[in-house]
């Protein structure tokens, strides 16, 4: 990641949290060029003309949804960092977020100290939250997104739909009902699986391919837990397998 100038994408819809963000980030001390966009497609053709080093993205815009943007620029800028932005106001989730260890993310209103904080520490490579080195950096970029990281974000957007995780002979589907998973399936080296099994399977992989694929009519529901509970079981049995 360049150090000089590097490129901030915002991706935001309302003007009034524009300015504002314009307006924290002119405090910044690292030099940068702020981009602005308020709708996705706007963003995509941004993203497909610069070298983007950060993404400051809001979940709800209108056309789209932020996660599923992020998604799409792991493939595109995978060095890139993130930083999600969103007026859903449960607190949990944020909590979640950081125990998890997944995207940063931060809730509407935005605080002027934590913004500039957060964004100086995800422009300054190799640091963590208390200015020391961090030699993992896979997993603070778009492009380190595990399944788990893909899977929290899309419960919390209360997206519903089907994610498909896939790398060489592994192959899992996830499906999503109002923000909660109802159902999983995977096939990989020790056979196939469904329900709880599959969803274990795929929310232990560390890196593939993910994409959306069409809805084909209704599916009968086999995990009845709690997203959040599913991902905290996941984090807690740290199963540790991860795709070469």
């Amino acid at each position: 990641m360049p150090t000089d100038h590097p490129n901030i994408l915002l991706l935001e819809d309302t003007r009034t949290v524009q300015n504002y963000i314009r307006d924290v980030l002119g405090s910044l001390e690292i030099p940068h060029q702020l981009l602005v966009a308020k709708r996705v497609e706007e963003a995509m053709n941004i993203a497909d003309r610069e070298i983007i080093d950060l993404f400051i993205v809001d979940i709800g815009l209108p056309d789209g949804d932020g996660i599923d943007f992020l998604c799409a620029m792991s493939a595109v800028h995978p060095s890139a960092r993130a930083l999600i932005i969103t007026s859903t106001p449960h607190e949990s989730y944020r909590d979640r977020a950081r125990a998890l260890g997944v995207l940063n993310f931060l809730p509407k209103p935005l605080q002027r100290k934590t913004l500039l904080d957060i964004v100086t520490r995800l422009l300054t490579p190799g640091s963590t939250e208390d200015g020391a080195e961090k030699n993992k950096g896979f997993e603070a970029t778009i492009g380190g997104l595990s399944p788990a990281d893909i899977i929290q974000l899309k419960c919390m957007s209360r997206a519903t739909g089907v994610i498909e995780f896939s790398n060489d002979d592994r192959f899992g589907l996830v499906w999503f009902d109002d923000g909660e998973v109802i159902h999983a399936e995977c096939e990989q080296a020790g056979g196939c699986h469904m329900g709880l099994d599959a969803f274990s399977a795929i929310v232990s992989w560390r890196s593939g391919n993910v994409r959306e694929v069409p809805q084909a009519g209704k599916i009968e529901r086999s995990i009845h837990k709690s997203w959040q509970s599913l991902l905290m079981d996941a984090s807690q049995a740290d199963q540790g397998y991860v795709i070469p």
